[in-house]
């Protein structure tokens, strides 16, 4: 069954939910699970047997310690924000969504988001406890004392901001608007992973391993859920 072929509600424009791409093109999924899950199980091989890749690793976030230390107040504030926007703010848009599917009755993209982003909040709290990674020695800003492989941060920013995305992007009015839907989220997901780089709360490769583990979960549930969304529209 073709995109064009799937029947949609009247009102598909004027309501927030899955436009079914993820169905009717199994490819694009279908790569994300394969790549998000090489480049994360990459990335936890040389975590796990303190690869050669990790001095670099090290190296990298010294460096940008180093600029950190040097920052104005106002920048420091700037990168703080990404944290904020990276926790509390994706909490805010969860729960705005889970409302809004309850009241829709949207039960497959109310799955997108409890089981998601959820279920993802609990894989990473295993993935973290099993590898146990320390954070860098020196924070600036928010202090965390949890694992810091992989970043939680980076990978509940590509569940959510590329969720909304995905949503926004088929209704959008023109091909302008649809980039400017795209850039923005790409561009939201990689500042929180900078500011978190910035501040000391990570290492680049626990940022590199979120985005990839949110690509790879994100994709497989989300088009899971996705195949109820299209039995609904049928």
């Amino acid at each position: 069954m073709t995109h064009s072929e799937i029947p949609k509600r009247k009102d598909f424009y004027c309501e927030f939910s899955a436009p079914g791409w993820l169905v009717t093109h199994p490819v694009a999924p279908i790569l994300a699970i394969l790549i998000g899950s090489a480049v994360f199980g990459w990335l936890a091989i040389q975590v796990k047997t303190n690869g050669p890749w990790l001095r670099s690793d090290i190296l990298l976030a010294a460096q940008f310690h180093a600029m950190a230390a040097q920052a104005t107040p106002a920048i420091i504030e700037i990168m703080t924000f990404g944290f904020f926007l990276g926790k509390e703010m994706v909490e805010i848009i969860g729960v705005i969504l889970v409302v809004y599917f309850l009241h829709k009755r949207f039960w497959p993209e109310l799955g997108m988001v409890l089981i998601g982003w959820s279920g993802g909040a609990l894989l990473w709290i295993f993935i973290t406890q099993y590898f146990h990674r320390a954070r860098p020695d020196a924070q600036i800003g928010i202090v965390v004392h949890e694992p810091s492989f992989p970043s939680g941060h980076t990978m509940q920013s590509i569940l959510c901001f590329g969720l909304l995305a995905y949503f926004l992007v088929p209704r959008m009015p023109s091909l302008f608007w649809k980039w400017v839907v795209v850039i923005t989220a790409i561009a939201t997901a990689l500042f929180i992973g900078y500011s978190r780089l910035y501040e000391g709360g990570h290492y680049p490769i626990d940022l590199i391993a979120g985005y990839a583990l949110g690509i790879a979960w994100g994709a497989l549930i989300y088009t899971v859920m996705e195949i109820f969304v299209v039995r609904r529209r049928v």
